[in-house]
């Protein structure tokens, strides 16, 4: 019961920050009408939320406390989710991680939306600079995929 308070207090002093994070960045990416990179929203960011606490803090914690399970990345700028693309990053909620053996598929239990959303509130973790770094990425990746034909 106390976890399950302090989750909920975290996840809504983050909540704050990630709206404060969000009026003040930009959500323009030039990326038309694709769901990547991923245009975080505050009513998306708040979905998000609850999505994470339900179902990924468990093993990879948060911005304020590291993960749980020793094989589980943080999703902060000390870990390598930002390393990777938006629409790489929701196929591994959805489908797991390549080669990985811990993560589960969240398919089925998750709709693309709600991993989406998830990655919204990750991105809050994540410094200015960094977040605008991996959405440029991203937005890069989209055009690769749209150039040659690859987009599903």
């Amino acid at each position: 019961m106390i976890r399950g308070l302090l989750v909920k207090t975290q996840v809504a002093a983050t909540m704050g920050v990630a709206l404060l994070v969000i009026a003040c960045g930009s959500s323009d990416t030039g990326a038309g009408d694709s769901k990547y990179p991923i245009r975080m929203g505050p009513d998306m960011v708040a979905a998000g939320a609850e999505i994470y606490a339900a179902n990924c803090f468990t093993c990879h914690g948060d911005d304020a406390q590291p993960p749980l399970l020793p094989a589980a990345p943080p999703h902060t700028v000390d870990g390598h989710t930002w390393h990777h693309q938006d629409r790489q990053l929701v196929e591994w909620i959805l489908d797991g991680v390549p080669l990985g053996q811990v993560m589960p598929k969240f398919r089925g239990i998750l709709t693309e939306d709600e991993a989406i959303s998830a990655l919204a509130y990750i991105k809050t973790f994540w410094p200015d600079e960094v977040r605008e770094r991996q959405t440029e990425s991203s937005l890069e990746y989209e055009k690769q995929l749209a150039e040659f034909g690859d987009l599903p």
